[in-house]
């Protein structure tokens, strides 16, 4: 466990994948650590079995995911419990490695047609609905609390942290992970900088970059886990413009940069956090109870 003595929004250093299983996930998409059943799935958008070479979007997705599931299956949890599940590919990877999951989406009928693709679909517990509708008395409690990429969609998040730790054992943790505030590319205002959180109620929990409601900082994000009672154990920021195609750098994308995309990854993991906090746009954090 790490020191609970940590300054607000001091960072640490991620512990990336493999080399091999990121090139992986690049050339093949998803199903490189997504156990789909077959390549017949519907890939619109080339996520799950098309390349997606750096520096990109697609590329930074995949490490994103890289990085959820590492990060999840560190902790060891029995039972975990995973928000806005999205396409449900996290939730289908950790009940891979015997975990029991149950997922929640406000598209509850898309969330149960998305965890079909999956080999391990059927054993995954499916609760549609607003997540501020659940409770422990109906799902019981989770070593692991998920919220990818929803934080940022929430008008109130100190009441979506207050809400998430009640699902949590005495030992339990919530992993969130979420965009960079102290991004030098950042247009949006970050949470300190709101003055009137109810004015955004009704464009809450919308699924595109459009409902991004303001930012957190890894400063501001560290203090409102303290507000509602929550410890930081881990604070990291990750997501150069190398893997993540920003400022132009999108244009050179091919495979011959992948390998460059990642040792830049390692190399400013190694720089000052100031540093890293403007060069980085992820954010991910996981909170414990005191």
């Amino acid at each position: 466990m790490r020191n609970s003595s940590k300054k607000a929004g001091e960072l640490d250093c991620i512990q990336f994948p493999e080399y091999s299983l990121f090139m992986r996930t690049c050339r093949d998409g998803l199903s490189a650590i997504y156990p789909f059943k077959s390549r017949s799935s519907p890939d619109f958008h080339g996520w799950k079995f098309s390349p997606g070479w750096p520096p990109s979007y697609q590329a930074f997705g995949r490490m994103r995911s890289l990085l959820a599931i590492q990060d999840a299956i560190r902790l060891k949890p029995t039972r975990v419990l995973e928000v806005a599940a999205g396409g449900g590919g996290l939730a289908a990877s950790l009940t891979k490695v015997g975990c029991s999951v149950v997922v929640n989406d406000l598209l509850e009928e898309q969330i149960t047609g998305a965890i079909k693709e999956y080999c391990t679909g059927d054993t995954i517990k499916v609760v549609g609905g607003n997540m501020f509708d659940l409770s422990p008395i109906q799902l019981c409690k989770f070593d692991l609390v998920i919220a990818c990429e929803v934080i940022e969609h929430v008008a109130h998040p100190e009441d979506l942290l207050n809400h998430l730790k009640k699902f949590l054992k005495p030992e339990g943790r919530i992993l969130l992970t979420t965009p960079n505030g102290a991004h030098f590319r950042n247009n949006l205002p970050t949470y300190s900088e709101i003055s009137d959180f109810d004015e955004l109620e009704s464009y809450q929990f919308k699924p595109d970059a459009d409902g991004h409601l303001f930012l957190f900082t890894p400063q501001e994000l560290s203090k409102l886990a303290e507000t509602v009672g929550l410890q930081i154990e881990q604070i990291s920021v990750w997501g150069t413009p190398m893997l993540s195609g920003h400022f132009g750098f999108r244009f050179m994308a091919g495979r011959f940069l992948t390998r460059a995309a990642y040792k830049t990854e390692l190399l400013v993991q190694h720089m000052r956090s100031s540093k890293r906090e403007r060069l980085c746009v992820a954010l991910s954090a996981i909170l414990r109870l005191p």
